[in-house]
């Protein structure tokens, strides 16, 4: 907080949490055929990120708890303070698969890999 009281920018981060946990963090087990609701937020303070899985679309059902017309997307721009509710089927034979997120917009980046198994 000191370094915004006297005007300067906050630093840039230097991670990415999903669920708590960073890169190496727990894994997600689904089972083949069924379709699974994940509710995305960005609740950093200067940093819009990108969301993608591995070889999955994700179907947009909701905008900042507002449903919404729903569109099918391979990656998910999400901006600062903005939740997103998305549909993901496990329908790709059984394996892992990475949730990917990554900063957005700075020449600066942080990439999140996310190991999924059985996504």
């Amino acid at each position: 907080m000191h370094s915004l009281s006297h005007g300067h920018n906050l630093p840039f981060p230097d991670r990415l949490v999903i669920n708590g946990h960073g890169w190496n963090g727990s894994t997600f087990t689904v089972d083949q055929g069924n379709t699974y609701r994940l509710r995305i937020s960005n609740v950093g303070l200067t940093t819009s990120i990108n969301m993608r899985i591995q070889g999955h679309k994700m179907k947009l059902v909701e905008v900042e708890g507002s449903h919404t017309i729903q569109n099918t997307y391979s990656s998910l721009d999400i901006h600062l303070g903005q939740t997103y509710s998305v549909l993901i089927t496990a329908d790709q034979p059984p394996k892992d698969y990475y949730i990917v997120v990554s900063t957005r917009f700075h020449q600066k980046g942080i990439h999140h890999h996310h190991c999924n198994s059985s996504l």
